[in-house]
């Protein structure tokens, strides 16, 4: 673990910040790895660390007895890992699981509880962050109910594709059908048309995003519905347009 300088920040809600206020938090925070698999907390725990992410993701997961978890939002650098933090509550409403390896600012969260007490502004961009946060998860139900296999997975797609910061990351099927709450073959069948269509390349559990533009008209509208409200509480994110990679020189 080591310290940075704030130069290389890439965690939008970090760089909302005042200069002032964003000094402070850092002064307490440190940079971390986030490892394929590692559990950031568990469901009803106290919260021991938050994240702000900076690359890689983390993926929310819930679980019923006698079912597979089920993936219902991923956090990139555009957001937090224990915004509810804000509202005083310091146990973990669900857990959360690294999907993606990437880096993160880390705080405790005792540190964090008493920074929301004398930085108003920290305290404003968390809540609308956690309004934000509502509204995907709302979302994400909504899309699992109405929407088709197919589009769903698009959206996954393109949702870590934002947070990857590269065209390849590794997703295996069972890991897809896992997150998506569906049958392996599903997925599969899924994927491979969408191989043969060439919106994406798929070997060994790798995935390379071949045709950005057409994932994205494959997808339902569950997936611009949720930058359009993040872009509207708190403007473009660095995970958005700018850093998403686009289709390969000679891709289809």
């Amino acid at each position: 673990m080591s310290r940075l300088a704030t130069s290389t920040i890439t965690n939008h809600l970090i760089e909302l910040l005042p200069a002032q206020e964003r000094r402070l938090l850092l002064r307490h925070c440190e940079v971390v790895q986030l490892q394929f698999a590692d559990v950031l907390c568990e469901r009803d725990q106290k919260y021991r660390y938050l994240y702000f992410p900076m690359s890689g993701f983390i993926s929310l997961v819930t679980e019923l007895s006698e079912h597979k978890p089920l993936e219902i939002g991923v956090i990139g650098n555009e957001g937090m890992l224990g915004v509810t933090m804000v509202l005083n509550l310091p146990n973990a409403p669900i857990q959360a699981v690294v999907q993606g390896k990437g880096t993160a600012w880390r705080i405790n969260a005792s540190d964090l509880q008493q920074l929301l007490l004398y930085c108003p502004s920290l305290r404003g961009i968390l809540k609308q962050y956690l309004f934000i946060l509502i509204m995907q998860l709302s979302q994400s139900t909504a899309c699992a109910h109405f929407h088709e296999l197919d589009q769903r997975l698009a959206r996954w797609l393109l949702i870590s594709h934002d947070r990857a910061h590269s065209n390849e990351f590794h997703l295996t099927h069972q890991f897809l059908a896992d997150m998506l709450g569906v049958r392996r073959s599903g997925v599969s069948v899924a994927a491979g048309v969408m191989q043969q269509n060439h919106l994406i390349k798929y070997s060994r559990g790798k995935i390379l995003i071949t045709n950005r533009t057409a994932l994205e008209h494959a997808s339902c509208e569950c997936y611009q519905n949720g930058i359009n409200e993040y872009q509207r509480l708190l403007g473009t994110p660095t995970t958005d347009s700018a850093h998403r990679l686009r289709t390969p020189q000679g891709a289809p």
